[in-house]
């Protein structure tokens, strides 16, 4: 028999396989939109924090991102006067978390991880090629509109989750605004092979570097490092991806550099920052970048995603079960407020602290208690404690 109830994800992000993911395990009828033909397989988001790795282990595709990932013990700050400043190791945490670690892995190497569960899963039904285009809710439901190559077609359910990225066509249909505040200037992204080991020894899989004004982040992936370089407004973006601009750039960092580590590419992508004003219209709901953006430092946007899906998605099906829907109203209340209250003026703060970079740095490296905090801040564990530790498969579902 047909499971009565039906919740529609539009969007096969990360976001939403999660979401349709955990929505289908609890036993409820999902239907994943996706207007693409495939999953996107753009390079995006890389690190994945103690909550989101709770997420995904609960989820049981955790063992292969350890497998294929990079993952990160230890924070390495330098600066360009006095070398090596020191390291904070994230076993700090191991009193906080089971997961006292980052991992780093290309979003788009989850993807299919999460797909093959989900296609698997007999309450999922995954419809590629099938674009969002209108939802109407009412006291009972709401009507989502869609196209694929057949034409027009209408689908009911209970619930609709847009999980649909930054241009949302599901937030749209709800009437939002979206007026992103960009950041000044904009970032590199410089992909380097291990040549790079041999200019700056030592390095850690999260290394981050400071001369004044000038920075750099280095981020060890699994095939390669990404160095992340912040361009200043009045750089056109053209030069800036130039072997002469990035050199330049990094001889801030390493005076004498003689040449560049072997580049095997480079991109460059500006930052905005937005929370929607609502993540709820009726029976529709907003999660991920369809909800919010940030700069991404820290790599706290994704993950925070990855955490609204998680908990929206719980509260969806415990709405259906209790058929209550504040429940799924509270749910998308406290999402807005955590992007609101802290992911947006956490991920700020790293940008504008530049100026007191230095005396913070040593002051984390001098002071247990102040860095177990920063620890806990940067791993979004105050943001998400409820997923410090590993999530019970029966009550996440329950």
């Amino acid at each position: 028999m047909q499971q009565p109830h039906h919740v529609i994800v539009a969007g096969a992000g990360p976001v939403g396989l999660t979401a349709a993911l955990i929505i289908a395990r609890a036993g409820v009828r999902v239907t994943l939109l996706e207007k693409r033909d495939r999953l996107n397989e753009a390079s995006k988001a890389s690190t994945f924090h103690a909550p989101t790795l709770a997420v995904l282990d609960h989820l049981g595709v955790l063992p292969a991102m350890l497998a294929q990932g990079q993952d990160v013990t230890h924070i390495q700050y330098r600066s360009t006067e006095q070398g090596i400043l020191g390291e904070i190791a994230l076993a700090e945490l191991k009193h906080d978390t089971d997961y006292p670690y980052r991992l780093h892995l290309e979003q788009s190497r989850i993807t299919p991880l999460l797909l093959a569960q989900l296609r698997a899963h007999p309450h999922a039904d995954v419809r590629f090629g099938t674009a969002f285009l209108d939802a109407a809710p009412d006291t009972g439901g709401v009507t989502v509109r869609v196209q694929d190559p057949k034409g027009v077609h209408t689908l009911r359910a209970d619930y609709l989750l847009g999980t649909d990225g930054a241009r949302s066509q599901v937030r749209e249909s709800m009437g939002l605004p979206f007026d992103p505040t960009p950041y000044p200037g904009c970032v590199l992204r410089v992909l380097a092979d291990e040549s790079l080991e041999r200019i700056l020894p030592g390095l850690r899989p999260i290394s981050y570097l400071v001369n004044g004004d000038a920075s750099a982040s280095f981020l060890r992936m699994p095939d390669c490092w990404r160095i992340i370089l912040r361009v200043p407004p009045d750089v056109d973006q053209a030069h800036a991806q130039s072997r002469a601009w990035i050199l330049e750039r990094l001889r801030q960092l390493v005076p004498g550099l003689a040449e560049l580590p072997n580049i095997l590419g480079q991109d460059v992508y500006s930052a905005s920052k937005f929370v929607a004003g609502t993540y709820r219209a009726g029976r529709i709901y907003l999660a991920g970048d369809a909800a919010h953006l940030s700069n991404t430092r820290g790599g706290m946007n994704m993950n925070c995603g990855l955490h609204d899906a998680y908990f929206m998605a719980t509260a969806l099906v415990e709405g259906l079960r209790q058929g209550d829907q504040a429940i799924v109203d509270a749910a998308a209340d406290r999402r807005h407020r955590v992007a609101a209250d802290s992911l947006l003026p956490r991920t700020d703060a790293m940008v504008t602290g530049q100026a007191t970079w230095l005396d913070n740095v040593k002051g984390l490296l001098g002071d247990p208690a102040q860095r177990l905090a920063f620890l806990r801040r940067t791993a979004m564990l105050d943001m998400a404690p409820e997923l410090a530790r590993r999530i019970d498969p029966v009550s996440a579902a329950a």
